[in-house]
């Protein structure tokens, strides 16, 4: 499968997964290239390899894929994830962006939250609010009305912040034109450069770090990494060895998630206190353990099942109607590639993933606890 269809295959998983969780008369958009224009007075999901955005939107837009062009304007928020984003949009909120590459030349109304491999405040780019940054590569040469956090391999400022200016970086470079109007405190293993054209009117506090931080990154980025694709193997593994099962397991929850959604909630909680009484009584220790072990297989199987739920959906979006076992097992790697890209984005990725955890899980007790009685 080549590239673009990758991209097509993430970002209409991405959508239908903000889709079920929403309500129905939210306007929608996926396919190969989607272009939207004109005036949508309501909230906007948008997926495809290339999104292209020159409407006008009253609500919130959620959009996915390859390479993202956002012009227009969005009177509400804007979550954005895809390979390239370029966000030329007047945005009313907050906009919080996940990518490979970041791209910000407009007006953000309220606080920006943006990771990405590399991210650039263009000289037009204006955050009303707060703006955190994390990236490999980080360049702010427009204006932060509020506090900067920005973290990466370089970070270069050479714009304007009207507040305190806070950087975790491994090389620091505060340009001529410059402007920090508070403090600037920085953490890195290198003295930062600030030419003799910039202003800085707070104070200067630099915390040396003795190592050098690309090393830890690069680390950091392959631990990452590791993780995810040996998620992705073990899911497709546990798959193909159960399939009949978790295919179940998925149409139940697609049918009934809020049931399942509940069932989770009550096991993920409850399993817990119940392996605490038996370690309290001494005699249940043995109990508890095999709890503690049955526990972590349930909940790693129920995360599977949510992800392949994710997944069939995003395969029934896409007219497929003859899913073969190949076919389902790609779309589940690509939903759990799916779910660990969403955790970049704060707050609103983890609650992604702890429903799909949660809805799994209270799929795989349901179907386990039917299989028993019957």
């Amino acid at each position: 499968m080549n590239l673009q269809a990758h991209s097509q295959y993430l970002s209409i998983l991405l959508v239908f997964f903000l889709f079920i969780i929403s309500p129905p008369t939210h306007a929608q958009s996926f396919g190969e290239v989607v272009v939207q224009r004109g005036m949508i007075d309501d909230d906007l999901y948008m997926a495809g390899a290339q999104v292209d955005l020159y409407a006008t939107v009253s609500g919130d837009v959620v959009v996915a894929g390859g390479r993202l062009n956002l012009e227009g304007e969005i009177k509400a928020d804007l979550t954005a994830a895809g390979g390239t984003i370029s966000l030329r949009s007047q945005v009313a909120d907050d906009a919080r962006l996940a990518a490979g590459e970041i791209r910000v030349a407009s007006r953000v109304g309220d606080d920006l939250v943006a990771a990405a491999g590399r991210i650039y405040l263009a000289p037009t780019a204006e955050i009303a609010g707060r703006a955190w940054l994390g990236g490999g590569d980080v360049r702010v040469d427009g204006r932060v009305t509020q506090e900067l956090r920005a973290s990466g391999g370089r970070v270069v400022i050479s714009g304007t912040i009207d507040a305190d200016a806070s950087l975790w970086a491994d090389q620091v470079v505060i340009e001529d034109g410059a402007v920090i109007k508070g403090n600037l405190h920085y953490t890195s293993p290198h003295p930062a450069v600030i030419r003799s054209g910039a202003r800085i009117d707070g104070e200067v506090l630099h915390t040396p770090v003795d190592v050098d931080l690309r090393p830890m990154t690069a680390s950091v980025i392959f631990t990452v990494l590791v993780v995810v694709f040996s998620f992705m193997l073990t899911g497709v593994v546990v798959y193909l060895i159960f399939t009949e099962f978790f295919v179940a397991v998925s149409q139940s929850l697609r049918l009934q998630p809020w049931l399942c959604l509940g069932i989770g909630l009550a096991v993920v909680a409850g399993i817990p206190v119940l392996m605490v009484i038996l370690f309290s009584s001494v005699i249940g220790i043995w109990l508890a353990l095999l709890l503690l072990a049955l526990y972590l297989v349930l909940l790693l199987a129920g995360y599977f099942a949510g992800a392949l739920s994710v997944a069939d959906a995003g395969l029934n979006l896409m007219n497929k109607t003859d899913i073969s076992r190949a076919a389902r097992a790609s779309a589940l790697a690509a939903a759990v590639l799916v779910l660990a890209v969403l955790n970049l984005i704060p707050l609103l990725g983890s609650l992604f993933n702890w429903a799909v955890l949660l809805a799994g899980t209270g799929a795989l007790g349901r179907r386990l606890y039917l299989l028993h009685r019957a």
